[in-house]
């Protein structure tokens, strides 16, 4: 089952009226009590509100919502009277969830369906207040994990190197990615470098029971990576219980692979997949093998929904974004007047100041602060031109567009995102990079990264064909002609350690590649340089775009070429 089912309207309709009603009521006796703590009869009062609307709920057959007044039932008994110093916030979340309930039966009604998973989120709030286990994304999804037989041999990827070595290498490769992630860095990258670890390690453990943990991962990963799936804390959580599953396997070696997989961790990944609708071929196998179906909505239409019941509503936000957005044009005229025909023009807009100031405030109410505080340094500007104490400066006012592009740049982003504090960061850094690209400096750095992608692309498209044409080295000839065109970007960019790590890899290739090996070690240095050439590639892609970016995710391509016997000089 999806998680998502056809409500039965004229129950609800039946009986919404009394219901919002108690539910009303009972957020008034909790406000009441909020501030009278030591009241026992409204607390009293609150607990039988509660518990008459989670035995209608029970009634109504509603998924989630039973559950999340059954929640509501055990958080509220638990409150003590008088002042306690965690009932400040165990009312709070009792205030959240008396906001979503109305909010949820009101989707119900307009879009006659129920769809549960959306109220995991509050759920587990009030589970996390009383320590009890919170619920996975997939609670409300029925899917019995079925016996998977695997017909592949078990991978060269351990030819040359013990499993304890692989592993260990492996796992840093995924914790650089993970890293990446928890901090909100380049995710798409990270994701796909953590994909690669997953799926090295599914091919070195092929007929060990949790082989299988490593397929499934490798799926889910590749699937988030390519359908750039919303990281919330829960799948932050899930993306750390894999490392620690590699972990054991670092700690345990192979007995550790003889285990099998939880069973609630696989039905997770494969609740993602399913959601994740790919249809890159590794996922697709993966699905194709635990009978997965794409789900009938996506993770974006998901995380709509949820900001439906959120509020303010997305109506609110781009009106507001609307008037924003008139008044920073307004201003962007003026002063383009101003420019041509004099510093007295501004005094024929004396409310200019007060306008921009208000936006500067509204921007930090919303959590623009970075683009509150740039406004607010050219307030100071304009004013000083609008006094007449300063002359226009052409540079100067070119930096006051610039901010005004920057902040109009922001302010649109608002109505097509949540305003958490990491999504309002990833406005303000798109932003400012959009900004700042329009400089030649940029512009060209931008063309030299492109051509060492293009060429790292260039170079794994003739790694592919090389191993699909039984190792035919007419296909990799010009591999390490290539790969010095990227060493020389890498030169011209000052980025001296991923330079000496192309040399290295231009080595390996002309000194081992090229030469006839046997098949089973080429198969094995093939996908240990694939690993460098992935950690390179996204380097590449951090870099660009933050030039100060920490270079130790080029250690892992490092460890990968000396495995091959090429270290960096």
């Amino acid at each position: 089952m999806t998680g998502v089912e056809k409500v039965n309207l004229s129950s609800l309709k039946l009986v919404q009226d009394e219901l919002i009603a108690t539910i009303e009521q009972s957020a008034v006796h909790l406000e009441q009590f909020a501030s009278e703590r030591n009241n026992a009869e409204l607390l009293q009062s609150c607990i039988d509100g509660i518990k008459q609307i989670s035995g209608t709920l029970s009634l109504l057959q509603l998924k989630g919502v039973d559950l999340l007044a059954q929640e509501l039932v055990e958080h509220i008994t638990d409150i003590p009277l008088g002042e306690e110093p965690n009932s400040d916030r165990q009312l709070d979340v009792l205030t959240s969830a008396f906001f979503i309930l109305p909010r949820y039966l009101e989707y119900c009604l307009q879009t006659s369906r129920s769809m549960a998973m959306l109220l995991i989120p509050y759920i587990n709030e009030l589970r996390q207040i009383r320590k009890a286990p919170l619920l996975p994304e997939s609670h409300f999804y029925v899917f019995d994990i079925p016996k998977v037989a695997r017909t592949e041999q078990q991978s060269a990827a351990v030819l040359g190197e013990d499993l304890n070595s692989v592993v260990r290498r492996l796992r840093h490769m995924y914790q650089v990615g993970l890293l990446k992630v928890l901090q909100g860095k380049g995710t798409g990258p990270a994701l796909s470098m953590m994909a690669r670890s997953m799926e090295r390690l599914d091919s070195a453990c092929v007929g060990y029971p949790m082989g299988e943990l490593w397929r499934v991962g490798s799926a889910f990963l590749e699937a988030a990576a390519e359908k750039k799936l919303h990281l919330t804390m829960g799948r932050k959580r899930l993306l750390s219980t894999l490392d620690r599953e590699v972990k054991k396997v670092q700690a345990e070696g192979k007995s550790a692979l003889d285990k099998a997989p939880d069973p609630a961790l696989l039905k997770e990944m494969l609740y993602l997949v399913a959601l994740s609708r790919s249809d890159a071929p590794k996922v697709v196998a993966v699905a194709k093998a635990y009978g997965v179906e794409h789900l009938p909505y996506n993770d974006a239409e998901l995380i709509r929904e949820l900001e439906f019941l959120k509020g303010p509503s997305a109506n609110t936000i781009d009106s507001m974004s609307a008037v924003l957005k008139d008044e920073l044009r307004s201003t962007k005229n003026i002063l383009e007047r101003a420019a041509q025909g004099g510093t007295e023009l501004l005094n024929e807009s004396p409310e200019l100041l007060d306008t921009l100031k208000k936006v500067a405030d509204i921007l930090a109410v919303v959590g623009l602060v970075s683009a509150s505080n740039s406004l607010r340094q050219e307030i100071q500007k304009i004013a000083g031109w609008q006094e007449g104490k300063v002359q226009i400066d052409p540079e100067e006012l070119l930096a006051v567009a610039d901010t005004l592009l920057y902040i109009e740049s922001s302010v649109s982003g608002l109505g097509k995102t949540s305003l958490s504090d990491e999504r309002l960061a990833e406005i303000n850094a798109t932003s400012r990079h959009d900004i700042i690209a329009h400089s030649q400096l940029a512009e060209a750095e931008q063309l030299v990264f492109e051509e060492a992608e293009s060429g790292l692309s260039l170079v794994k498209r003739a790694l592919s064909s090389f191993a699909e044409s039984n190792y035919d080295v007419g296909h990799i000839k010009n591999v390490a002609n290539t790969l010095n065109s990227v060493r020389g970007g890498m030169t011209l960019l000052n980025l001296p350690r991923a330079a000496a790590l192309v040399s290295a890899c231009v080595r390996f290739v002309e000194q081992s590649l090229l030469q006839n090996e046997q098949p089973a070690a080429v198969q094995h240095m093939l996908e240990t340089f694939a690993d460098a050439v992935i950690s390179l590639e996204y380097y590449l892609d951090t870099i660009k775009y933050e030039r100060d970016a920490d270079d130790s995710v080029l250690k892992v391509a490092e460890e990968s070429v000396e495995a091959l016997g090429y270290p960096v000089r």
